[in-house]
């Protein structure tokens, strides 16, 4: 399904996710049968969408990193800055998110946005930044 706004092909996001992420107001319009869709697009003003309509950035609850947050891992709470010092003190923020996965500590189903691991757009920023 494609964005109302810009029609771009959204990204498939859990209820569960929509949901962790919505204000109470939104919480009231959402469809719990129908798919929802994140905006990948930093320029649109649109976060989730379905069937019920769009979900815009002022009915989310949290920072959205594909909507330009400096979030980048929702579960150990790694922001762009955080990794670009860790980076500049020689820690390795992937080793220690693969360490907290493996432990089974993570929430990303629910933490994440995307409703996924956020382990591939950790190791991209991390690239960028080295």
């Amino acid at each position: 399904m494609v964005c109302p706004q810009n029609g771009r092909v959204g990204l498939e996001v859990p209820l569960k996710t929509v949901k962790n992420f919505l204000t109470g107001k939104a919480l009231a319009r959402i469809d719990p049968h129908g798919p929802h869709y994140l905006c990948q697009d930093p320029a649109c003003p649109v976060v989730y969408y379905g069937q019920e309509g769009v979900f815009l950035g002022e009915e989310v609850r949290f920072p959205v990193y594909d909507k330009g947050a400096s979030l980048v891992c929702y579960c150990f709470d790694w922001t762009r800055e955080g990794l670009a010092e860790a980076l500049r003190q020689g820690q390795d923020p992937v080793a220690q998110v693969e360490e907290g996965i493996r432990a089974k500590r993570c929430a990303c189903d629910q933490r994440n946005p995307r409703g996924r691991c956020c382990l591939s757009t950790l190791k991209a920023e991390v690239a960028r930044l080295a």
